[in-house]
């Protein structure tokens, strides 16, 4: 096997005997032609406005803006962007002319996912209010945003070939879900499921990305056939769940990021403390991948140096 045919071993469930790293074994990409969510700010191509947050190194949409006034009547007010207009061919090509195919996992994440987007255009109290007063418009927005998505992910499978896709759509703060597992189960995992069975008829892993407390609803992610899961915030009971399915779902991330990683004068023995800290507890029986998922990126090569100097020892376990 090529290198990368060996650490997509992990993405198989398997113990390799080495803990595969984000910042080393992965070439990473957010297709810059989707416009999404605009990094510096502006307008993304549904119209919602963004402005750029200094504290949490990431755009946001602008305090005192809705591009959604009425659910009801969304078809009227929006309009979904319309992906034949490009020439996705030659934009994949240069996004991707340096990616290691031999020796490296290619990984691509799409943002904004259905949840999200919804609050993106009309804000959380409106998304989550719309689930008890308008229920029928919502399931009609959001059937529109799963078919939009499904469309994106052809283009990805067709043009940029990752290995893995990386789709993100938040469902927990810090210490509880977004919204019950009810309404969760009415509005969103029929549609979840539709983008994890179109990624894997593109011949892509999908990787769930979905930040803060979201155990009530692992075990429904799993039926629903998530590959991997990220970034795994420490509220969750993170290895009580890889006991029961690193046989059927890699997980990436486990650390303490808010309190580490990201905290304010961080030092340098605490980084490689909590380095080693994930390495010990979830490198175990593999199905692994180090990857904290931060705001800031000043701790990233004594990361790197912690963890290499482990990734053998703690993977061959």
């Amino acid at each position: 096997m090529t290198r990368r045919e060996q650490l997509l071993q992990v993405y198989k469930h398997k113990n390799i005997g080495y803990v595969p790293c984000f910042f080393t074994d992965f070439d990473y990409s957010k297709p810059e032609a989707i416009n999404e969510r605009p990094e510096g700010g502006g307008f993304d191509w549904f119209g919602v406005e963004w402005e750029f947050v200094p504290e949490v190194m990431a755009p946001m949409v602008k305090p005192g803006t809705k591009r959604l006034k009425d659910i009801t009547n969304w078809k009227e007010e929006l309009v979904f962007p319309d992906l034949s207009g490009f020439d996705w061919k030659a934009l994949a090509a240069e996004e991707t002319a340096k990616w290691d195919r031999e020796n490296k996992i290619s990984y691509m994440m799409l943002i904004n996912g259905i949840f999200e987007r919804t609050h993106a255009l009309m804000g959380f109290e409106d998304a989550l209010c719309a689930m008890y007063e308008e229920p029928e418009a919502l399931h009609e927005l959001i059937e529109a945003i799963t078919d939009y998505k499904i469309e994106l992910i052809r283009i990805i499978g067709k043009y940029y070939k990752p290995d893995v896709l990386c789709a993100h759509d938040d469902y927990g703060s810090n210490n509880k879900l977004m919204m019950s597992v009810d309404l969760w189960r009415e509005f969103y995992k029929e549609p979840l499921r539709r983008l994890i069975e179109e990624t894997h008829k593109q011949g892509m892993i999908y990787e769930h990305h979905s930040c803060g407390y979201i155990a009530p609803l692992f075990d429904e992610l799993v039926e629903l056939g998530i590959d991997a899961i990220d970034p795994l915030q420490i509220t969750n009971p993170i290895r009580e769940l890889k006991d029961k399915y690193q046989d059927r779902v890699t997980f990436v991330g486990g650390y303490d990021n808010q309190g580490v990683y990201d905290k304010v004068g961080v030092t340098e023995a605490e980084i490689r403390e909590e380095t080693r800290r994930v390495l010990e507890e979830l490198a175990p029986g593999g199905s692994f991948v180090a990857f904290p998922l931060t705001v800031l990126f000043d701790f990233v090569p004594i990361f790197i140096d912690e963890h290499m100097k482990h990734a053998f020892d703690y993977g061959k376990k």
